[in-house]
């Protein structure tokens, strides 16, 4: 059962983000709900092989992690505030975007797992989350306690998730690609302790609201 320790964080990060919602719904936090239902129901589903397809699912492995990169991305563009950083992010999301598509059309194709558009998608969003820091460290008008924001923990969890995600599949991607057993030993390892990482920060992000309004008033 500890191999599938993953989904508790997310599901934890599910009901936070439900009771949350009342101080969160004026925010782009509150698109954090559809979002996550999305992924747990696609985590329960992959258990259940509700995906599975002569015996694989790695088709909608890929559509998910296109359209977490996608959500993501957009996430962190509205919390970018210089233009020109902003501007570039979003051609390099729109390029990426293309590229992916080619990629599963015609390179790696559609029912093998698309380790070059994992990369691709990784390292993209670990450049957003150090433009974020660069700002937050260089532009900031006035005195912020970093550990109650919300966008602190939200970027902090995205980054060592892609970062170990990354270093990850850079490493064993054509043991990936070609669906390697040992590979998938490594990876159930690995991606619970990212996982972990990323939705317990999702978790405290969200519950940072509380904090956010009792300084407000």
């Amino acid at each position: 059962m500890l191999v599938y320790s993953y989904l508790f964080f997310e599901l934890l990060a599910l009901i936070t983000a439900v009771f949350q919602f009342s101080n969160s719904r004026q925010t782009i936090y509150k698109y954090f709900i559809p979002y996550l239902t999305f992924i747990v129901i696609y985590e329960i589903g992959s258990l259940l092989n509700w995906f599975s397809i002569d015996h694989k699912n790695l088709w909608i492995a890929n559509i998910t992690m296109t359209l977490s990169f996608l959500f993501y991305s957009w996430f962190l563009l509205k919390l970018i505030k210089t233009s020109y950083f902003k501007n570039w992010i979003k051609r390099v999301i729109v390029l990426s975007s293309f590229c992916s598509l080619v990629n599963m059309a015609w390179i790696q194709g559609f029912w093998k797992l698309n380790t070059i558009t994992i990369l691709l998608q990784f390292g993209i969003i670990i450049s957003i989350t150090c433009f974020y820091f660069y700002e937050l460290m260089n532009y900031s008008e006035k005195v912020l306690f970093i550990i109650k924001l919300p966008d602190f923990w939200l970027n902090t969890g995205l980054l060592f998730f892609c970062l170990s995600e990354f270093l990850f599949f850079s490493a064993f991607a054509y043991m990936a690609y070609k669906n390697n057993y040992a590979y998938h030993l490594l990876f159930f390892v690995i991606s619970n302790v990212a996982n972990a990482i990323l939705y317990s920060c999702l978790t405290v992000s969200f519950l940072c609201f509380n904090k956010t309004r009792r300084l407000l008033h």
